[in-house]
């Protein structure tokens, strides 16, 4: 039995340990951002109007579309206008709500909600913002699993879509 030289064994360490450390951030894609809890309650319950379940869509968990945009905010490849359009827009939304109502988007009846949305949709900051959530919505929702989103491929089994073939196996981040 040959013992191994250092070299080798550096070498094979410093690979195992980069193997572990993209796995791990690969995994991690849609999980963690640094942003206000309120921000992303906001976020959540914004894309339960605009895609409702009971009409038979993914709900917001099975599809992690939350934690898809947080990773999408840690994305270095996403510009930063995008990405302070998904903050500052539920910043507005929540802004605009007590404007209105005198309450938070959060505590907001379900017909306020949609009325709000339907009022901020006309104006450009709001058009765009919705655009953007729902771009990343449907993102979310054809993205294979191994990204963090579309968890137990709801998306594609709601809409009955066959994936591509070969399905990645790591995330390139």
């Amino acid at each position: 039995m040959s013992m191994m030289k250092r070299r080798d064994f550096l070498q094979i360490s410093s690979v195992a340990v980069g193997a572990t450390i993209f796995g791990y951030a690969a995994s991690q894609y849609a999980s963690t951002a640094n942003v206000s809890s309120t921000t992303f309650k906001n976020i959540a319950l914004v894309h339960a109007d605009l895609f409702d379940v009971k009409a038979g869509f993914p709900s917001v968990s099975e599809l992690n579309s939350v934690g898809y945009l947080k990773g999408v905010l840690q994305d270095p490849k996403i510009p930063i206008d995008k990405k302070e359009l998904i903050i500052n827009g539920a910043v507005w939304l929540d802004e605009t709500a007590q404007e209105t109502y005198s309450k938070e988007y959060l505590q907001l009846a379900s017909d306020e909600r949609q009325k709000l949305l339907k009022e901020i949709s006309m104006l450009r900051w709001g058009d765009n913002w919705i655009w953007t959530l729902m771009s990343f919505q449907f993102e979310a929702m054809f993205a294979d699993p191994i990204y963090g989103s579309n968890l137990n491929q709801s998306g594609w089994k709601w809409l009955a879509y066959e994936p591509g073939f070969p399905r990645p196996n790591e995330v390139a981040i």
